[in-house]
C-alpha cells in the first residue's frame, strides 16, 4: 500500500512519505501506520484536486485504536 501511495504522491508532484518503519515486513500493523498512510495519501489527493476520503474509524490513536481489517480497505480502495 505504501508503494500505492508514494506512485499516487509522484503522480501528484509531491516527494515519497517518510513513514516511520523502512519495512512493515514481519510486523504488526499499528494505528501509526494507518495514520501514516492516511495522512500520506490525503495530501496527494488533495494535490490532485480529488475529494477527501471518509473512514469509518476517523482517529486512529496509537496503543488504543485496534487496526481493523476495514480501515486497511478503505485505504487500499481510496488510493484509486
Amino acid at each position: 500500500m505504501r508503494s500505492l501511495v508514494n506512485t499516487l504522491r509522484a503522480a501528484a508532484g509531491l516527494n515519497q512519505y517518510p513513514f516511520t518503519d523502512a519495512t512493515l515486513i514481519g510486523k504488526p500493523i499499528k494505528a501509526v501506520h494507518l495514520t501514516e498512510l492516511r495522512t500520506a495519501l490525503a495530501e496527494a489527493r488533495t494535490a490532485l484536486g480529488l475529494p477527501a476520503v471518509s473512514y469509518t474509524q476517523p482517529t486512529l490513536t496509537p496503543h488504543v485504536t485496534a487496526v481493523k481489517r476495514a480501515d486497511v480497505q478503505e485505504i487500499k480502495t481510496a488510493h484509486y
